[in-house]
Order: structure tokens, then sequence, then C-alpha cells
């Protein structure tokens, strides 16, 4: 009987141990997928300011990619 108990508590610890481990690995995914959302998102954002600034000051963007969406 005493051996299952100690079993059980060292299965309980490592258990703990296993979803501490994987919570860290976890929120390290996840702020690195926010970094790269964050990134794009600038990136994307800065294009369409650029596209706005050209069309409002009317210099011709042929030289850039215009993206279209159909609906």
């Amino acid at each position: 009987m005493r051996r299952f108990v100690a079993l059980s508590i060292l299965t309980i610890i490592l258990i703990a141990l296993l979803v501490i481990l994987l919570f860290r690995v976890g929120l390290s995914i996840l702020r690195f997928l926010i970094y790269v959302g964050l990134v794009l998102l600038c990136i994307y954002l800065g294009y369409q300011g650029l596209i706005w600034l050209l069309d409002f000051f009317q210099i011709n963007s042929g030289f850039l990619p215009h993206f279209q969406f159909n609906n």
C-alpha cells in the first residue's frame, strides 16, 4: 500500500511539472505568434498608408501591386 501511495505522489508531481513545462512552452509559442502577427500588421498598415499617400498626392503608383478581393 505504501508503495502505491509513493508512486501516486510521484506521478502527481511529474504531471504537475509536465503541465508547468507545457504551459511555459505554450506561452512562448503564443508570444512568438503575437509578435509575428504584429509585425505583419505593421507591414500591411505601412503598405496601405503608402498607397493612400500616393493616391492622395496623385502620384502614379503603378509600380506597386494592388490587391483586389472579389466578393
